[in-house]
């Protein structure tokens, strides 16, 4: 079977976060089976030629799997009205219209026989819109959720219900639809309107050759009981309960350490990492607590290994990778049970499930597991047999083969009834002229409202487009004049035309570099900006 797997993010440039982890496992898998996957992810977001194809595998042993890397940086950055107006909404666009672009670009030469996309930022959104090709969309976690949950101090502002709007016509337009977790599927059917039934559930996969017990320890082999968290220093990955825990099970023992692997992440300007040193210090166990930065995914194995204990103190979470890869590491885990994490661990038996939120109870699950080098080593155990029977990556990858078959057969009854029925070029051409004529609107009614609005406008034409501001400037009066001797003068009618002529031409030239700014389909070559 011939395979596109589309994601935002694929590593090592455009990071290891979860939809990243999953695709790079996910394509990995596929191509053990026999499969010809492609990969189409974003490129850096400073890179402005597109790079060279990459084999879609850093370490030489995988499996070669071509990477395509759209550029999307730069497009639409004209259009300034869209990006200070709907800057979520800006973000999705263009790199939305960079995938679709490339995608287009490959089915042409050589058709895939079914697409892989995730629901989070409506990524397979043209897919599923036009019917182009057989869709099945990955739950991740929509962006909906975190709006509607205020995650990451997100609102429900309109930028925010768009990006809603998108992945709900995303999934309902899809040909299936996948879920490693009954939790999501169910969120999703409710908020959707989705037949829950219809909803594959397929694990998460991890790599058990990879992640092993035995192997390489990245950390200083030590007396004390490792806890180790991974994850991104975020308020909803638990990070602050964490913190709130560790004074709280130095009470009960002191033969602890805690490892906290991740990036820092930052709220407002502040950094969580510098809150959360400040609040250790504050309660005398920062000596207790060592950080490492980001650690790429190729490393962590070595890490999970150096634990004893692992945490995943997370508000929310739908499948975590850092559940996966402890438990096929043979390390017992603590995490919340809030999303579909619970649906992974063995409550007494691979780990413990405890309240989001409640440091408490997080401190009293550490404390068993640390006091107890005998449940540690059950726990762990159990914990690798599970993995070995559940979690292997190339079973998940087949079971998802099976809703890519009845995704193909799907698409052949329902593509007659595609949301967007004319082809894939004229999309780009709609879609184009609707964003450039939303910029169009929001910038005249900034005109006519703004002052010191129209005075940028006129200083930006005076520095970019000198001869275009001159010839608008001469126009004004010349129709003044026309006005005030009508046709008494044939030649200032003659002049008066032709400048507004050729204004109005250059005016249309100026629109069709604007638009193409925002994307062309693959007939169509960039523009040259045009002369004043």
């Amino acid at each position: 079977m011939r395979i596109c797997l589309i994601s935002r993010e694929y590593p090592p440039e455009t990071g290891w976060g979860g939809i990243g982890a999953y695709t790079y496992q996910h394509a990995n898998a596929l191509a053990a089976l026999g499969h010809d996957v492609e990969v189409i992810a974003l490129a850096r977001k400073e890179d402005v030629v597109e790079p060279p194809i990459a084999n879609g595998a850093e370490d030489p042993s995988r499996h070669v799997i071509p990477l395509h890397r759209a550029v999307w940086g730069r497009l639409l950055d004209e259009l300034a009205t869209i990006w200070i107006s709907l800057p979520y909404s800006h973000y999705l666009f263009k790199s939305t219209i960079a995938l679709w672009n490339k995608f287009i670009e490959l089915h042409a030469k050589e058709p895939f026989d079914v697409v892989e996309a995730p629901e989070h930022l409506a990524e397979g959104l043209a897919i599923a819109m036009t019917k182009s090709c057989p869709l099945v969309v990955r739950l991740h976690t929509p962006h909906f959720k975190f709006v509607a949950e205020r995650y990451h101090n997100l609102v429900p502002s309109f930028d925010h219900n768009l990006f809603g709007m998108l992945e709900r016509l995303t999934i309902l337009n899809a040909d299936a639809v996948s879920s490693p977790s009954k939790e999501l599927a169910q969120y999703v059917s409710f908020n959707c309107g989705y037949d829950a039934e219809s909803i594959h559930i397929v694990r998460n996969g991890v790599d058990l050759n990879k992640f092993t017990p035995e192997g390489k320890r990245s950390l200083t082999p030590t007396d004390r009981v490792t806890v180790m968290f991974a994850g991104r220093l975020e308020e909803r990955k638990g990070i602050h309960q964490l913190i709130d825990a560790i004074p709280q099970v130095l009470e009960q023992t002191r033969n602890v350490r805690f490892i906290i692997v991740g990036r820092d992440m930052k709220v407002g300007k502040r950094s969580v990492a510098r809150t959360v040193k400040s609040r250790l210090a504050a309660s005398g166990a920062q000596d207790y607590v060592q950080f490492v930065d980001h650690v790429q995914l190729s490393e962590m194995p070595s890490f999970y290994r150096s634990a004893d204990i692992c945490v995943v103190p997370s508000l929310y979470e739908n499948a975590p990778y850092t559940v996966l890869e402890a438990m096929a590491c043979g390390k017992p885990v603590i995490a919340t049970n809030s999303g579909g994490t619970p649906e992974y661990i063995d409550e007494g038996a691979t780990g413990y499930i405890v309240p989001p939120g409640r440091s408490t109870e997080l401190a009293a699950a550490i404390v068993k597991l640390a006091i107890s080098p005998e449940r540690r080593t059950t726990f762990g155990e159990a914990a690798r047999r599970k993995a070995e029977a559940t979690l292997e990556c190339r079973t998940v990858a087949q079971q998802q083969i099976q809703v890519y078959e009845e995704a193909i057969v799907e698409y052949r009854q329902s593509k007659q009834y595609a949301q967007y029925r004319k082809s894939p070029e004229e999309a780009f051409a709609d879609v184009r002229d609707l964003i450039y004529s939303y910029h169009q609107n929001l910038y005249q009614l900034i005109y006519v409202h703004s002052l010191s609005f129209r005075i940028k406008h006129w200083l930006n034409l005076v520095l970019k487009r000198p001869k275009l501001c001159a010839a608008k400037a001469l126009l004004s009066p010349l129709n003044m004049a026309h006005g005030l001797f009508g046709n008494k003068s044939s030649m200032l009618e003659t002049w008066t035309q032709k400048l507004d002529g050729d204004i109005r031409s250059k005016e249309a030239e100026r629109e069709e570099l604007f638009k193409s700014f925002i994307g062309y389909s693959v007939q169509t070559s960039a523009r040259r900006r045009p002369d004043n």
